[in-house]
């Protein structure tokens, strides 16, 4: 039994070193994939650190584009008004100067003369003095 006994002691010392061997490969293999984990891990937070940025700068750059979007906006709403102003004012001109032609169409010969101009004409030269191209045709105080 002493060959026999010395046989499996000599197996069973092979099959240790064989896994000793084994654990040692296993151990190395484990060690390499916690290093490669923690690699991977570093490179996750890496990239996500970046995504986040360009998310941020994303953002900025959409509400830089929504802000002169905005300011373009009350631009042309602001235009919008003020052209609205001109045309009610134009209109209002426009409405005032028919009138003064047709108040110049009824008017006699002897008015000019006199220097007697429909009321119409009075109330737009009084309403657009300013901006009168009309001047020369007011009835002059010195003369009257």
């Amino acid at each position: 039994m002493t060959s026999n006994l010395k046989e499996q002691l000599e197996s069973t010392e092979k099959k240790l070193a064989e896994t000793k061997s084994d654990l040692k490969l296993v151990e190395n293999k484990l060690t390499y994939c916690q290093d490669r984990l923690l690699d991977i891990r570093d490179e996750k937070e890496d990239i996500l650190k970046k995504l986040r940025k360009y998310e941020i700068q994303n953002v900025d750059v959409e509400l830089k584009e929504a802000q002169l979007t905005k300011d373009d906006f009350l631009k042309q709403k602001h235009r919008l008004k003020i052209t609205k102003e001109f045309l009610d004012e134009s209109r209002k001109e426009v409405v005032l100067l028919k009138e003064v032609i047709e108040d110049f169409k009824n008017t006699k010969n002897i008015d000019f003369i006199r220097n007697k101009y429909p009321d119409s004409f009075h109330r737009y030269t009084i309403k657009y003095d300013e901006f009168n191209p009309y001047d020369k045709y007011k009835p002059n105080k010195n003369n009257e």
